[in-house]
């Protein structure tokens, strides 16, 4: 009889070793697949000021509330006033009802947001991508500016035709011949524009970059990683614009798109671009 228990026990050991080796097994296969292995953004100035400013943050507004009427603030000039972490839930909430009149029939997009870092982020190109995501469809005007300290004109100003859906969209400052100057901090604007004639009601996001020349050493780094590992070498080291470029050239070539969409959102959420997170996210079926 104590043989027979013993042999029971044995078998039973056996049977949940194995059943814990599939599950193993089955959990490496899973994060496999899902490319836990994220790239960590080190910012290099952790302990700056926000700087970032998604559409629809207000001044002494709490997260959720509704205000009658849109903060206006130029983005013609860099501005100094202090600016809380508070953001509504849709920006046409930010408008009275004479203005919600002029918006229609275009619909107002719930968010606006640079995909930057909230301190200024570095660059190691003088010649950047910019990107910016929009939570919905707009049929309107929109205005991506960027400008320069005491300076009275922007470095560049172009219109846009708005956006056909939900997603990220950029611009390259090399298709209008705009070059950084090492060790400046530029703000970069992404603007709404309400009504081309009464531009007082634009709704403006915005972000700053530094474009911070590599050490030759590190310089190295970055040219001896493989195309789709560099973004991973250039968020570690706090490049924080050239890792989401890299990221999003790969994910514009890349016919699988899955594990750069996830890398991407690991980014985004490292830096609190939730909703922008969630796009991606979206697109490979995670929600």
């Amino acid at each position: 009889m104590n043989a027979l228990i013993t042999k029971k026990v044995v078998l039973f050991t056996i049977i949940l070793m194995i059943g814990c080796a599939f599950c193993v097994s089955l959990y490496a296969i899973e994060s496999n697949d899902t490319n836990l292995d994220v790239p960590v953004y080190n910012p290099p100035n952790p302990d700056a000021g926000k700087r970032r400013i998604e559409a629809g943050e207000t001044e002494g507004v709490s997260r959720g509330d509704r205000i009658p009427e849109v903060r206006i603030r130029s983005s013609n000039t860099r501005g100094s006033n202090a600016i809380s972490s508070s953001l509504t839930d849709n920006l046409s909430d930010m408008f009275g009802k004479d203005v919600k009149k002029k918006l229609t029939p275009e619909s107002m997009p719930k968010r606006l947001a640079p995909i930057a870092s909230e301190q200024t982020g570095f660059t190691s190109s003088n010649q950047p991508n910019l990107y910016w995501y929009i939570s919905d469809q707009y049929k309107g005007k929109m205005e991506f500016k960027l400008n320069a300290p005491q300076t009275s004109r922007p470095v560049l100003s172009v219109k846009l035709s708005g956006s056909p859906a939900e997603g990220i969209y950029g611009i390259k400052l090399k298709d209008y011949n705009v070059t950084l100057e090492t060790g400046i901090e530029y703000e970069w604007f992404i603007t709404i524009i309400t009504d081309p004639l009464e531009r007082s009601g634009d709704i403006y996001a915005s972000a700053t970059i530094k474009y911070v020349e590599p050490s030759s050493d590190l310089n190295n780094k970055f040219n001896m990683a493989s195309l789709e590992q560099r973004y991973y070498v250039y968020a570690k080291n706090g490049y924080w614009y050239d890792s989401i470029s890299s990221l999003s050239s790969l994910i514009e070539k890349s016919a699988t798109t899955k594990k750069y969409r996830l890398h991407r959102a690991a980014l985004l959420k490292q830096v609190n671009l939730i909703k922008a997170a969630r796009y991606d996210l979206s697109l490979v079926n995670i929600p």
